[in-house]
């Protein structure tokens, strides 16, 4: 005879999911009412009730409003277990948002530079393989976007490989989205992208393509090496100036700003109009 369905929480993260279900059902709702009311799908909502995930704190703050719950899960919040992903981006996003200059060469569209749907679709294809919530990968890349419309927005210098502008990712209609919004990008004074020809460099240099230069206000340069399943800080001066110099010849051998905003424009007429 199997042993009783165990209720009771057994750790913070299922109590928070279980204060949430207890309100909702207080309220009559189901869990796409809820969902409504925050701007999440139902499916999200039961993510947070069955302890899958972690609100943000812009949807803890709207639960604690919507249920009339006293602020709990804003309070609460700080002290849930974090997933990996989210723990990965907490790390990163401190030093970032005090960046005053942004570098990165990029095999794909670099994430900040990223659309929801291109985004999507490129995560999406790694959630078999590393496991993982979806939706919670895609609001923290948006997250990290959210830089480049702060009131201290910094420069940002990117070099994308010319075979990311070939290379289809979610569909005609969501790489046509994708290389708009980065000539729309382009159009912005701090923002600054080139492509890097097929036959432009001799440079073996794939490892870089996971790593972001970050000025900061302080004057220290530090990277981010980012891999599929962890991330780390180089402060190491000598390391650091060792990725700065390949960034540079990288940039040295790619095409202009406007000559590669007029490619750009060309693959999006001649591949994805």
């Amino acid at each position: 005879m199997p042993a009783p369905k165990r209720n009771e929480p057994t750790n913070l993260n299922e109590w928070y999911g279980l204060k949430i279900r207890e309100l909702r059902e207080a309220r009559g709702w189901t869990q796409a009412d809820l969902g409504k009311a925050v701007s999440l799908s139902g499916s999200r909502i039961a993510q947070f009730e069955r302890a899958e995930g972690v609100p943000p704190k812009d949807i803890a703050k709207l639960l604690d409003e919507v249920l009339e719950s006293g602020g709990v899960f804003t309070e609460m919040r700080p002290f849930l277990q974090r997933s990996a992903h989210a723990k990965r981006f907490e790390m990163l996003v401190g030093p970032e948002s005090d960046a005053l200059k942004i570098q990165q060469y990029a095999l794909l569209v670099p994430g900040i530079l990223q659309t929801r749907e291109y985004a999507t679709a490129l995560l999406s294809a790694g959630v078999p393989f590393f496991g993982g919530d979806l939706e919670e990968k895609v609001a923290l890349r948006m997250a990290r976007r959210a830089v480049l419309d702060s009131p201290k927005s910094p420069w940002v210098r990117a070099i994308i490989d010319e075979s990311a502008l070939y290379k289809v990712i979610g569909g005609a209609d969501v790489m046509r989205r994708q290389l708009t919004h980065v000539l729309e990008m382009c159009e912005r004074p701090r923002v600054g992208v080139q492509v890097l020809p097929r036959d432009g460099s001799s440079l073996v240099v794939t490892s870089l393509a996971q790593a972001v230069i970050w000025m900061l206000e302080d004057g220290r340069t530090v990277v981010a090496q980012e891999t599929m399943i962890d991330a780390s800080l180089i402060w190491d001066p000598a390391q650091v100036s060792l990725v700065t110099s390949i960034y540079d010849q990288l940039a040295a051998d790619s095409l202009s700003a406007d000559a590669s905003t007029t490619l750009i424009r060309k693959v999006l007429e001649e591949q994805y109009s």
